[in-house]
This record gives C-alpha cells, sequence and structure tokens, in this order.
C-alpha cells in the first residue's frame, strides 16, 4: 500500500502505523527514557560495599533474528541500523528509520529507509511514494538527498510550537553537503531541510544525536581521531547545543587505551567506531562501537566491530566497565548473519519491563573481500529492565552502603532477584541506624522483581527532610537499581586528597600528613644540597643527575592514582637546559602506555615547546616558552577530568584536553627527575625543590602562590585559615 492511500480518509488505522498520529501530540518525548532509578553500573552511588562483585549483563539476541532482512531491489545485500527506532505516537506498534548499502555494481548509494511493525517482531516496508528508484515511487526510501545519505538520528520534539516541527532529523550527507544536516517534519517521514548547508562539519562520517532531557539541550557523539600510544585511532568527541542548527567545535570524550590492546600486536589497534549515547533514568548510558583493527596488510581499515557499555553521569565524563570489558553486544559466533560487525541504534526502547535494542549485524569484517559481498540485517537483543550491571552477594552476606543521599522520598523501590533475600536499613548522614530502619525491622524480600517495595515493619515510606544513607544486605541476591523519588541527589564524600610535598628541609621526609605519609625511594646517588645559591625556600634541594650516576631519581611511594584530578609541581633549576623529564612513571619501553604518565620540559623550547603532559597515552604541549637562564622556575601542570593546565613561574601558558571519566591510574609509582627504569637520556639535571604532587587541581591564584611563597608557607597559610 502506498503512503498516498495511507492519506485515504478510510484508512485511519494504517496511518496510524505509517505516520503516527498528525494530530494530538504526546506531551512526553517518545525518546525520554529519562526517571527515578538509580543504576549501579559503576561506583557513583557507591561509599562502601563487602562481599560483592559488580557482574556486565549482554543482551539475549532474539532467536528469531534477523527480523528485517535485505530482499527489495533498492536495499541490495544490506539493511542495517544506522538509524532510529521508536514507539508509534498513538496506539501499539513501532517505527524504524534505517540504512542500505546496495553495493551493487553501479548502484553504489546508500539509501534512508522506513519499517513499520505492529508487535515490534514483525517489519512491513511501506511504499511510501516519497522518491524515484528505477521510475517508480512505490518504495519505502523516506528521503533522497544525494549517494552517501545516511545513519539518521530520529527525535520526537513535542515541545516545538510549530506543527511542521515535531520531529528531528540529523544525519550525514556525504554527497550534496558533505557534512551533518537537520531537518524537521511533522510526522517522521515527510522532511524539510532546516538549512541550504550542513550545520556540522567537523566530525567522521559516523555520528548520533539525541536530546539530552536532563540538561534541555542536543547533543552529539561523532567519530574524530586522536593519537593515543604513538597511534592513530578512531574515537569519541562530543558536541552540545541548545540550537540544532548552530554546533560549537568537538571536543574529545572517549579515546582507547591500553587494555583495549590487550589482543593486538604489529600494526593492530583498537578505534571507538561510534557511540550510541542517551539519557536513560537518573544517568547516561552508551553503547561503545569497539572497532579492533586486526588486518596486518590493512591495519587500520580492517577487523570485528562489537558494543562495549560505557556509563555517565554528566554525558561528558564516561567511565568504562571495570575488569575484562564483556561486549554489551558481541558479534556472532561461528557462521552467524551477524558475525562481522554490530551497531546498535540511536537508543533502546524500554517495553514490558525489558530494554529492547535493535541493532545491525554483518557477517563480514569492516573491509569487504573481494568477490565476498556483506551480507547484513537488523535484529533484536532484550535484557533485564536497569539490567546492565548487578552488586551479587554469593554464599557471604554482602552490604553495599551508599554515599549520602538528599531528597530521598516516598517509598523505597528496587529492582532485583535473590534466591535468598534482601534487606535496607536506613541510616543517617553520619552512619548511624535510624529507628524503626534497621535490618531487623525490614521484611526480606525474596524472588525477583523490576520493582518491589520495601517495607520496614510500621513503614513503607522513607523518612524525609535530612541526608540519608541506604544500606542493602543481600543474602544471594543480586541488586540492579533502586528509586528514592524523583529530587534525589548524591553528595560529594568529604576525602583528604593525596598530598605529598618534598621541602627537603627535612631530609626526604614527606611534609604533607594529611592522607598518610608517602615514603621517597630513591634510586641512584641522589642528594640534599644546602648551597643556598642551588635553593630556593628554605634551606634544602635535591641535586638530581650528577655526571658520575647517569639515573637519578626520587620514587614517590603510594601515587598509582591519581584519580580524576590532580597538581604537578616543581621548583626547578636546570644545569644542562636539555629535555628532561620533571615527573614519570614511564617504564622507557616503547610507545608510551595508558597506564604511564610523563610531565617533562625543555627550557630552550626546541625538542618541546616547554612543558609537555603525557596521559592516557596522549601528548598535551604547552604554548612556546623557554626558560634556560639557570635560574629557579616554577613548573606545573594541572588535570580536571581530562582538561589540562600548564603553568610556568604562575603564569598560564597553554591549555589542552583528553578524555576525563576514568581516573588517572598508573601501573607504578611517579619517579621525579628521570623514567621508571632502565633509561637515562631524560635525566634532569640540576636541581629540584619543593616538589609536589596534589589530589585536587589548584587554582591559577593557588599555583602563582606556590611560586612566590614556597609549597610549605603556601599549606601553611592555607592550614591558617580553615
Amino acid at each position: 500500500m502506498s503512503i498516498r492511500r495511507c492519506l485515504g480518509v478510510a484508512t485511519v488505522t494504517v496511518m496510524s502505523l505509517c505516520l503516527g498520529a498528525v494530530g494530538a501530540q504526546p506531551s512526553r518525548s517518545l525518546n525520554d527514557l529519562t526517571g527515578p532509578w538509580q543504576l549501579f553500573v559503576d561506583d557513583y552511588l557507591v561509599a562502601s560495599k563487602e562481599h560483592v562483585v559488580r557482574t556486565y549483563h549482554p543482551f539475549e539476541k532474539d532467536p528469531r533474528n534477523p527480523l528485517l532482512k535485505a530482499d527489495r531491489p533498492w536495499e541490495g545485500n544490506n539493511v542495517y541500523l544506522y538509524g532510529t527506532v521508536l514507539p508509534n505516537e498513538s496506539g501499539p506498534g513501532y517505527r524504524m528509520w534505517y540504512h542500505a548499502l546496495p553495493e551493487t555494481k553501479g548502484d553504489d548509494a546508500y539509501r534512508l529507509l522506513y519499517a513499520t511493525s505492529r508487535d515490534g517482531i514483525t517489519w512491513e516496508k511501506p511504499n511510501l511514494g516519497f522518491v524515484e528508484y528505477k521510475g517508480s515511487k512505490d518504495n519505502n526510501i523516506f528521503i533522497r538527498r544525494g549517494s552517501r545519505d545516511h545513519i539518521p538520528s530520529i527525535i520526537h520534539t513535542p515541545w516545538e510550537k510549530d506543527p511542521q516541527r515535531q520531529y528531528l532529523m540529523i544525519n550525514y550527507d556525504g554527497d550534496k553537503f558533505d557534512g551533518y544536516v537537520v531537518a524537521w517534519s511533522p510526522d517522521g517521514l515527510r522532511w524539510t531541510d532546516a538549512a541550504d548547508k550542513a550545520v556540522f562539519t567537523k566530525g567522521g562520517d559516523v555520528g548520533q544525536f539525541l536530546y539530552d532531557f536532563h540538561k534541555g539541550e542536543y547533543v552529539g557523539y561523532v567519530k574524530n581521531t586522536a593519537q593515543v600510544s604513538d597511534m592513530r585511532r578512531r574515537a569519541v568527541a562530543r558536541i552540545a547545543s541548545k540550537d540544532p542548527l548552530s554546533w560549537p567545535e568537538p571536543e574529545l570524550v572517549l579515546a582507547p587505551d591500553t587494555f583495549d590492546d590487550r589482543w593486538a600486536h604489529g600494526i593492530q589497534r583498537t578505534s571507538f567506531y561510534g557511540l550510541s549515547a542517551f539519557a536513560y533514568e537518573s544517568m547516561y548510558l552508551g553503547f561503545l562501537w569497539v572497532f579492533r583493527a586486526d588486518d596486518e596488510t590493512e591495519g587500520y581499515f580492517d577487523g570485528p566491530i562489537f558494543c562495549e557499555l560505557v556509563t555517565s553521569r554528566d554525558g561528558v565524563h564516561w567511565m568504562r566497565q571495570q575488569g575484562e570489558r564483556v561486549p554489551v553486544l558481541p558479534v556472532g559466533t561461528g557462521k552467524a548473519w551477524d558475525r562481522g560487525m554490530v551497531f546498535s541504534a540511536t537508543q533502546p526502547l524500554v517495553v514490558d519491563g525489558k530494554v529492547w535494542l535493535y541493532y545491525g549485524g554483518v557477517d563480514g569484517k569492516h573491509l569487504p573481500r573481494k568477490n565476498e559481498p556483506w551480507h547484513s540485517g537488523i535484529g533484536l537483543a532484550t535484557l533485564r529492565k536497569d539490567g546492565f550491571a548487578s552488586l551479587d552477594a554469593k554464599g557471604e552476606t554482602g552490604t553495599v552502603l551508599t554515599r549520602r543521599l538528599v531528597g530521598a522520598r516516598g517509598p523505597l523501590r528496587v529492582n532485583y532477584t535473590a534466591s535468598g533475600s534482601l534487606r535496607v536499613e536506613v541510616l543517617d548522614a553520619t552512619g548511624n541506624v535510624l529507628p524503626g530502619y534497621g535490618r531487623d525491622d525490614c521484611t526480606p524480600l525474596t524472588g525477583d522483581s523490576i520493582d518491589a517495595t520495601v517495607a520496614w515493619r510500621d513503614r513503607r515510606t522513607l523518612p524525609g527532610g535530612r541526608p540519608i544513607r541506604l544500606r542493602f544486605i543481600l543474602e544471594n541476591a543480586s541488586l540492579y537499581s533502586f528509586a528514592a523519588g524523583g529530587g534525589l541527589k548524591v553528595l560529594d564524600e568529604p576525602t583528604a586528597p593525596l598530598g605529598v610535598l618534598f621541602t627537603f628541609e627535612n631530609g626526604w621526609t614527606d611534609s604533607l600528613t594529611a592522607d598518610g605519609k608517602q615514603r621517597a625511594i630513591l634510586h641512584g646517588d641522589m642528594r640534599i644540597d644546602s648551597e643556598r645559591a642551588n635553593v630556593a625556600f628554605g634551606g634544602g634541594a635535591a641535586r638530581v643527575g650528577s655526571t658520575f650516576a647517569p639515573l637519578q631519581t626520587l620514587e614517590i611511594d603510594q601515587t598509582r592514582e591519581l584519580g580524576t584530578q590532580f597538581t604537578l609541581s616543581v621548583m626547578a633549576k636546570s644545569k644542562d637546559n636539555r629535555p628532561a623529564r620533571l615527573f614519570s612513571s614511564y617504564e622507557d619501553r616503547g610507545a608510551y602506555k595508558t597506564t604511564e604518565l610523563v610531565f617533562d620540559c625543555d627550557p630552550n623550547g626546541k625538542c618541546l615547546p616547554g612543558l609537555r603532559l603525557i596521559v592516557k597515552g596522549m601528548e598535551v604541549h604547552s604554548g612556546p616558552v623557554t626558560f634556560a637562564d639557570d635560574k629557579y622556575h616554577h613548573l606545573a601542570v594541572t588535570y580536571d577530568d581530562g582538561r589540562i593546565t600548564f603553568y610556568l613561574d604562575g603564569k598560564v601558558v597553554g591549555r589542552g584536553l583528553v578524555p576525563g571519566g576514568d581516573p588517572v591510574s598508573m601501573i607504578r609509582n611517579l619517579r621525579i627527575g628521570e623514567d621508571a627504569a632502565h633509561g637515562h637520556e631524560q635525566q634532569f639535571r640540576g636541581w629540584m625543590d619543593d616538589v609536589l604532587v596534589y589530589g585536587r587541581a589548584l587554582t591559577p591564584n593557588e599555583i602563582s602562590a606556590l611560586g612566590k611563597q614556597g609549597a610549605e608557607a603556601f599549606f601553611k597559610a592555607r592550614q591558617e585559615k580553615k
């Protein structure tokens, strides 16, 4: 049936299926998956846990897959879900905007297609009558600008007052527009381009867009490139805007790490091909397309693609899975139809207590072989609601204590399974169990439920008006998520930051003791010099790199975990003005790993612009500076969850960005003056004073004060103010 016949007076039911309701729009967007539930996919909610382990759960693929196959001439061999699936606006049913790549000789053109389903399993391809193909408009092509129009992100926008703007599409056109194009539609089918040019051209040809229902802005995650561990990789950048027609510069938010390359050798490497990210309940989730480029002769282009789970609390800083990073959507095994690559839709659906994820599957790897064309289709995979990860207790009783929560009210609801039981205690902010909310007061929950209410004797609601903590007690049970009202917020836990300060006034002693002293471990013949001309502040400085000892370095114990914020600073006077290490955990074996860090300098500004930080396998440089004058200079860098700032003598001399989210964690302690193992080509030679490692990104004023007053005086002044 053509879409023109669907628009007839006597075909209202069919019209709803093909177009959705053209009249009254739902007040809530069909894309909106937000809600009050708090997921245990990472440790954001957790203050402490005992005898529980986190398990990540992959989607279960439907045995009837593929549900949608290429069976039309304009589809060729390949239909896959570079696209979107949403519920029908009125009544039951689902709508799919998908992508085809015919790959037949003389017909190499992407196509954007449309399908509908009453049950989400059996799909129909209506003859829309919009675009001509070989002399006929009897096809399901819903738009055609050129030969490379693909990857449609469809956003239902009921907040728009204009009835012609009830749907927004952002997709890549590599032919006519050579970038990302915005179009509006009254019904999700009949589209009008919003501009006569691309609205965004800086991303690669793979990008997915969403509306962030937490922040009220449009967001895109686009393919970008990054140099990680001396190899060029595909990576993911983010853009955000209130106006879908005006976008800023993209910022890198996800790049591969050394663990991603655990399988690789030679020129093989891991890249990130794309990210399907979306606001989900109280946070953000994403399906990261991991691309293992495994062909030795075509190293950057070929290999399988599968999906891993990433999580975020702000949509900017993303956390990777702990442990082995089990794929949330793996490729198929053996001769399966999806054994080569899988691509997730822009977002999943939540249907009858389950998460439905439609995906495209391909039987070949990224680079098609000669005489071996791809064959692809679209399938469905499902998961328990909020079931991406669980905290599990088996055998021993497990406990999970949350951070301080404010705004909790009403009933406490939990998503859990228990062959034993689940109970909950409510505590005040200091950790005391509130009367009537102890474990013995709690009615044990057993069995399996995605939405069960916790009860304590005569209480079925949480105490309001005060910060609380929740302690979950698990006996052979798994906990997925909980809900405690729509206004719940998590408070930061007050903790003493990492603090290491060597002033060399009292030998090799750490002067900051708030977090426990960090030991100084000497390697080589490093000595303390008390000659006034060689001291910046106080009565001593470390002499580093004498001519008779080619490798001299001070290892700082307990500095493997730098977290998401830190400051590295030192007063340094170079003896030879050569490029040299200031701080380093590099092993001096090949490319820099993402588990290593280097902060180094070049006083002459010839080999390096001046200052450099290598972190997460990526190099960031300051602006051009020189300080080769045989004097002390204060050299510092701050790291604020991926944002890097360089300082020379208290002044900002450069900024940079690497992906934030995951904390900076190293496989060895920091050393000053040289690398961690057996090299000496970058040995610092000269004097160092006031060596500081601090677990916060200090402000520009604080950095300036360090250079002028000295670290010890600065921290004493701060303590007196408290």
